[in-house]
């Protein structure tokens, strides 16, 4: 059995989080023995990641990020600190390989991995770029990327940034992320009706959705502009925001700003987004920048409309006019207009709705996709 270091940081729980609990409920057990070793914030609590991981009966180590939060004080040796406690665990453990995720999973393992000699193997799920405080962190993991023997990326798209970084394209394998989700008629109405009566949502008003992260690269302020359009049109309509994140008062403002206080719902992170979903009559993907985004997936395999920006991994999925629709970035009046025709022609909606589903099914395989993870463990081994 092939013995793994599954190092990730799931101080929030997003895509990249999703991503690793689907890799390992899914993974052949029988064939390798996965030791997950979370970075994690010690002052938080209920960490949902952690949750599932007890749910699925795997044992696990914690290594502390840092002693505080950064609101009280700089924690300067937090770096050392961490790579100090993940070296006792790999000294103390014979790991054949270790499977990294995330900038500061990857600055801290990587050393190490040279130092013990374990062969290292990085999933990057993209960079967030418009971040000032995550440039030295990009910087870094940038670096730290050229040192691994093996870095898969979930899109084209950020192939072709880490090759631009200097990151040798012979070690580089696209494997972008799966999905899965199942939904019965009954199960999907119950939710439906539960959530939308949960925020107040009238049958009658038509929902665009969007799940993720409140920050600058996901574009929800032309969400909201879009928004101001669909109300100065007449169109009834709620716009039900699901994450939560840096931006969220100052996306609150905008939309108490523009008038649209009682249109626009924040309904904060929830850890059971699959029941949350079928509350959508389109799902929205406002975004500058993209990897393989989960939240896109989950909404086409649920049977729900989507929209999202022509950007990173996203035009790998979607194909505009046939199982969703692609706008520009920034382009809130598009967005506004694909919102309309999604909500007036059904002939248009069912197909987009059939063809998202059957593009899930076939291109999105979860069984596939961890094998071909799988293969890349063995692959690295042999050589």
């Amino acid at each position: 059995m092939i013995k793994i270091a599954y190092v990730v940081t799931p101080v929030e729980f997003g895509g990249s989080e999703k991503v690793n609990l689907t890799f390992l409920r899914n993974v052949d057990r029988n064939r390798f023995d996965i030791c997950p070793i979370l970075l994690t914030r010690p002052w938080e609590n209920g960490n949902v990641f952690i949750e599932h991981l007890r749910q699925e009966n795997y044992f696990f180590y914690k290594i502390p990020v840092a002693q505080k939060p950064r609101n009280e004080g700089r924690d300067y040796f937090r770096i050392l600190r961490c790579i100090r406690n993940l070296y006792d665990i790999l000294s103390k453990e014979s790991f054949d390989l270790m499977h990294t995720h995330g900038y500061f999973a990857d600055i801290i393992a990587t050393p190490l991995s040279k130092i013990l000699g374990i062969p290292h193997i990085s999933t990057c799920h993209g960079f967030i770029l418009n971040d000032r405080n995550l440039k030295v962190y990009n910087a870094l993991d940038r670096f730290s990327l050229r040192l691994c023997n093996k870095v898969i990326a979930v899109s084209e798209g950020i192939r072709d940034d880490l090759i631009k970084s200097g990151i040798s394209g012979s070690k580089i394998i696209v494997i972008q992320n799966a999905v899965q989700n199942s939904y019965d008629a009954d199960s999907f109405m119950e939710n439906r009706l539960n959530r939308r009566r949960l925020v107040g949502v009238e049958e009658n008003e038509y929902v665009a959705g969007y799940v993720g992260r409140l920050s600058d690269e996901k574009g929800l302020r032309y969400l909201i502009e879009a928004g101001l359009l669909l109300k100065g049109q007449g169109e009834v309509f709620k716009i039900l925001i699901i994450g939560d994140g840096p931006k969220r008062k100052e996306l609150e403002d905008l939309s108490k700003g523009k008038g649209l206080e009682r249109k626009i719902i924040f309904a904060g992170f929830q850890s059971d987004v699959e029941n949350w979903l079928p509350a959508f009559d389109v799902f929205v993907l406002p975004s500058l920048t993209e990897g393989t985004p989960m939240a896109l997936l989950e909404a086409m395999s649920a049977g729900i409309p989507v929209i999202a920006t022509n950007v990173g991994g996203v035009p790998k999925i979607v194909e505009n006019g046939v199982n969703g629709f692609l706008i520009d970035p920034g382009d809130f009046q598009a967005l506004s207009e694909k919102i309309i025709i999604l909500k007036e022609n059904p002939v248009v909606r069912n197909k987009v709705v059939s063809e998202g589903i059957n593009t899930t099914q076939k291109r999105f395989n979860v069984n596939e996709w961890c094998r071909k993870v799988e293969s890349q463990y063995e692959l690295l081994l042999r050589s």
